[in-house]
């Protein structure tokens, strides 16, 4: 093959849905490839006339119009063009215009055909059918074989050593071991070279068993010359070793230096599990200190996450399962800080944490629900200082206090059940902007701590309410639609700035923009039938048993939702691992030609069901 045709070859195998093909496909394309070019303003496709290739951008810009001289898109680098022609025939339906100077790798039609129906996902790529291109995405983004450790390094799951002479005792190595908690050290000669290796099993073997002095220098009972890892190897990997092995700690080696050790748990903990660990680290701790230090491990615990290719609820669920159990280790330290509760109360979190769709710390949104029993006199100052130690231990846990002050240590949000009844009675009866604003927060509610029933007895009582009053389903409408997707120039792509952020740039938001129309759109759904669900999926999953919508149109949704959120979740992984603060903002310019052409596809299935939505609950009365 020649250079020019190597390049090409080159190009081809990192565009999508080329990615992954056999070598003699990729071969194929490469040698049938021709080159087109076009200067900026002409037509590179003429509604009418016959097109017997299929275009993929090498580099420029284009336009694809409707007939009426409408955008129906704009398309760049790694973008193809002219493929629903050749798949309808060859005729062309829709003008393309070179933005800029432009050049095309131009595949026959013929080719292009067979290799459609040679490979399933290049089929599902181009098919007309934008709800099998997104699930064809979303197979890609996330990767097909879903496992934990494939993405992950030695140098993202290692700790720090502990490193000792060899001419240290075992007595005072022991003792060091104890200080600093760890199961293991290294043992470095007087090159400052690793030696050895001694862990908690050896002193038990070697020492007591053997009942060795405990004077004698560690280097008598380490393992000499232990197998070692580098950062850049495998997580993967390295649990097969210790598996085949049975090794459970490695040092890890870089340059002759021992930089770190992993140990056979590490690696057990970057499973889905990993945060059942942090959880159980959480309810153990017994200062606020402590909650913060392990909080602060929630960034690193959602990049392994997002680096596992697991599903976006899933990873939200996990993320707001240290949220939730840090707030209920600071009730339970309350209780035993100011004494048991005089009546029943639940600790209620409303917004993404009650959704159990956390990604990141999040600012507070939570309320106590207190016992009609409740004495203002008596029992007013016992919990004000209950919500007053766990709202100051969330903030210094990275969950700062809510700007809209919607927290317990608001007496608004620290009221008797009646009261609450009395709160959603006015705020389904007398919808106005203040009500839909409390209803987009307090609608998504869970119990974290205390008397659930109290609670439940509200949740069931507003349901009946909210399935029957057609006014506030209507209202709830118009509010939801207040979020639209960001289709507008190139079909798409409307930027906001970052209000937290004067001097980024302007990007998508992904957050209001992309996965907020949808879970105001389930929970309205949800709310209009009485369904009790709170979390997204699961009430889009209510839904459609419920008949409320069907099932195929539930899982466009969810498909979109999954998308978008992956998009959203990469995006703020990437920035974690460049040392920036997460943020809901999508420059354009970092999206791959697969994400954007399927982030359009995932915001026209949510602008289709806002319609949807808007019809069905006669919306456009109260707009």
């Amino acid at each position: 093959m020649e250079l020019e045709q190597l390049k090409v070859r080159g190009f081809l195998a990192k565009c999508s849905p080329l990615k992954e093909l056999p070598a003699e496909w990729l071969d194929k394309l490469a040698q049938s490839v021709t080159f087109k070019c076009s200067s900026a303003g002409d037509a590179v496709l003429t509604i009418g006339e016959q097109n017997d290739h299929v275009l993929l951008i090498r580099r420029g810009a284009v336009d694809v119009c409707l007939e009426s001289g409408d955008v129906y898109g704009r398309f760049s680098k790694g973008d193809w063009v002219g493929y629903r022609s050749v798949l309808r025939g060859g005729v062309v339906s829709m003008n393309v215009m070179a933005l800029e100077d432009s050049l095309f790798f131009a595949i026959p039609a013929s080719l292009f055909l067979e290799l459609v129906g040679s490979f399933d996902r290049v089929s599902k790529y181009f098919s007309d059918r934008k709800q099998e291109r997104l699930r064809s995405a979303l197979q890609e983004i996330r990767g097909n074989d879903g496992m934990s450790l494939v993405a992950m390094h030695v140098r993202d799951l290692m700790k720090l050593p502990m490193l000792v002479g060899k001419s240290d005792s075992i007595q005072q190595v022991a003792q060091q071991m104890n200080e600093f908690n760890t199961q293991t050290v290294m043992v470095t000669g007087d090159d400052g070279g690793l030696c050895g290796i001694v862990t908690d099993v050896d002193f038990r073997k070697r020492v007591v068993a053997e009942g060795r002095s405990i004077h004698l220098p560690i280097a008598d009972i380490m393992t000499l010359n232990p197998l070692t890892l580098t950062p850049r190897d495998q997580a993967s990997e390295a649990l097969l070793l210790m598996s085949r092995r049975n090794i459970r700690h490695l040092p890890v080696v870089e340059d002759s230096e021992v930089v770190g050790v992993l140990s056979a748990s590490d690696l057990l903990r970057t499973q889905s599990s990993s945060a059942v660990y942090l959880v159980g680290d959480i309810f153990a701790a017994q200062d606020v200190a402590r909650l913060a230090e392990l909080s602060k491990s929630l960034p690193k615990l959602l990049v392994s996450l997002v680096k596992q290719s697991l599903p976006a609820n899933d990873i939200g669920q996990s993320i707001t399962s240290i949220g939730q159990a840090i707030a209920r280790r600071l009730l339970v330290m309350a209780e035993e800080k100011f004494g048991a509760p005089p009546v029943p109360y639940a600790f209620i979190v409303a917004g993404s944490m009650a959704r159990r769709e956390q990604t990141a710390h999040s600012d507070q949104d939570n309320g106590m629900i207190l016992s009609d029993d409740y004495n203002e006199a008596q029992h007013g100052e016992y919990f004000r200082q209950i919500a007053k130690y766990v709202s100051d231990g969330l903030d210094a846990c990275g969950y700062i206090y809510c700007p809209g002050n919607v927290m317990a240590t608001n007496d608004q949000w620290r009221q008797p059940l009646a009261v609450w009844r009395g709160y959603f009675d006015a705020w389904i009866t007398k919808p106005e902007p203040m009500a839909l604003m409390y209803a987009s927060i307090f609608f998504d509610l869970r119990c974290l701590h205390g008397d659930a029933s109290l609670l439940s007895r509200l949740l069931e009582e507003i349901l009946s309410k909210t399935k029957t009053s057609t006014l506030f389903q209507a209202f709830m409408a118009g509010n939801a639609l207040s979020h639209k997707p960001p289709i507008g120039f190139f079909r798409g792509f409307v930027l906001d700035k970052d209000s937290k952020d004067s001097s980024a740039e302007k990007g998508m938001d992904m957050k209001k923009r992309g996965v907020v129309p949808i879970i105001d759109m389930a929970r309205l759904y949800a709310l209009a039938a009485g369904l009790a669900p709170i979390n997204t999926w699961e009430r889009l999953e209510a839904i459609a048993d419920a008949g409320t919508m069907t099932r195929s149109t539930v899982e466009d949704v969810r498909d979109a939702f999954e998308f978008i959120s992956m998009v959203r979740l990469q995006h703020q992984a990437k920035q974690i691992e460049n040392g920036q603060k997460p943020n809901n903002h999508m420059p354009p310019e970092e999206l791959s030609a697969l994400e954007r052409r399927h982030l359009k596809d995932a915001f026209e299935v949510i602008s289709t069901m806002q319609e949807s939505m808007a019809t069905r609950y006669q919306a456009d009365r109260f707009r």
